[in-house]
């Protein structure tokens, strides 16, 4: 039995007929004849019995034979939808927009074991003004993915979440840090603050936690970029609120970190249109949200223990975060 034969059966049962059937499937009414004939013989019983003059209906076998011959096209399908899958995912490209708040640097540390795994795929990742530039973008189509803080302001975009953004209090070396680890928001006054010029939700979310402890915030500097803040603090005097990812690498640097009640902070995730996407961009997806999830579950678990937050990401950012070796 060959699959075309299978193809044309269907097309005869679901066309009512061998000429709208050969019409639908560009060959002649006899050649489709020939095989429904050739089938009928190669399965030794009668599959379909003429009731007027073009018109055909399926005999008791003919109609036992429909699901099962149903159920192999689509095993086919499936089988080609997977392979064509596959080679996207050995060589397809995934173009990704990013914002201040969630820097390509963030995004190219979530996204190792990807690269590891598909090392051909080519990545694409550009960093745009906020997020409803970024929002625009992925609405055009000019980027497949667009990783971003919440809310989304575009309602045609799906928004899938990969977990929280912790903003830590980032301190120059030698600052002196409260007993407990932890400091309470009202007690920063006066504290002489740098922030990103870009990353504007970042920056007001940090200005109303403050405000709303009766705190105004002390602007000394305003850097392009949260390197640029973190060079800045590690110089001496100024402070910065950083995510916790770049919080360990600052204090791995000799910075101070202190965690603050409460604690600032805000849900994040990658938005895309509503259509499909690729299979290497939900393959890329599942993989930083796989990365996140384990980072949150070895922190939670340190943190059974009474081990700091920081102290507890430190410990689980490396086997999470770096590259994993062949």
């Amino acid at each position: 039995m060959e699959l075309r034969q299978i193809e044309y059966f269907l097309a005869v049962v679901e066309h009512e007929g061998l000429n709208r059937a050969a019409q639908h499937l560009y060959v002649s009414q006899p050649a489709l004849s020939q095989a429904i004939q050739a089938l009928e013989r190669e399965l030794g019983v009668e599959l379909f019995q003429r009731v007027a003059r073009r018109s055909l209906a399926l005999t008791p076998a003919g109609t036992l034979l429909v699901p099962k011959a149903r159920a192999i096209l689509d095993d086919v399908v499936a089988a080609r939808d997977a392979l064509s899958s596959a080679r996207d995912l050995e060589a397809g490209s995934v173009s990704i927009a990013t914002m201040p708040e969630m820097s390509s640097d963030a995004v190219a540390s979530w996204i190792t074991s990807f690269r590891a795994q598909y090392p051909d795929v080519r990545l694409d990742i550009s960093e745009v003004a906020g997020v409803r530039d970024l929002c625009g973008e992925v609405t055009a189509g000019h980027y497949e993915l667009g990783f971003t803080t919440r809310p989304v302001p575009a309602k045609s975009l799906e928004f899938v979440e990969l977990g929280v953004q912790r903003l830590l209090l980032v301190m120059p070396p030698g600052s002196p840090a409260p007993s407990t680890g932890r400091l309470p928001l009202d007690a920063l006054r006066e504290l002489p603050l740098t922030i990103c010029s870009l990353a504007q939700r970042e920056n007001d979310r940090v200005a109303t936690a403050l405000r709303d402890v009766g705190v105004e915030p002390r602007l000394l500097a305003s850097m392009p970029n949260r390197h640029a803040q973190l060079t800045l603090v590690l110089g001496g005097g100024v402070h910065a609120f950083l995510p916790l990812r770049m919080a360990v690498q600052a204090r791995r640097l000799g910075a101070v970190v202190i965690e603050t009640e409460p604690l600032v902070s805000v849900s994040f995730g990658v938005t895309h249109r509503r259509a499909a996407l690729s299979p290497a961009a939900r393959e890329l997806v599942r993989h930083c949200k796989a990365t996140l999830d384990a980072w949150y579950a070895a922190i939670a678990d340190a943190r059974t223990g009474g081990t700091s937050l920081i102290d507890a990401a430190d410990a689980a950012y490396d086997d999470v975060h770096l590259p994993m070796s062949p």
